[in-house]
């Protein structure tokens, strides 16, 4: 498994070990569908994010921003 998988499991695999853990000490442990549900949001708002940031740094990096900075200058002139 490459390091940047690892990164992301970790980041959605932590809570959800936190969360059963204290769960058991507790004495009160949240049904099932409550840990589904958690642990595909967390899922899912990690992957967002990372495809936002991904996006960012494409378009930094592509010269897309630059190229809207000119188009905006002409138009003004």
């Amino acid at each position: 498994m490459s390091r940047k998988t690892l990164i992301i499991l970790a980041l959605v695999l932590v809570p959800v070990a936190l969360m059963v853990l204290l769960g058991w000490i507790g004495g009160q442990f949240p049904n099932a569908h409550f840990v589904i549900a958690y642990a595909i949001g967390a899922t899912l708002t990690v992957l967002l994010a990372v495809g936002l940031f991904a996006l960012t740094f494409y378009s930094s990096r592509s010269g897309h921003d630059e190229q809207i900075g000119n188009e905006q200058d002409s138009d003004e002139a």
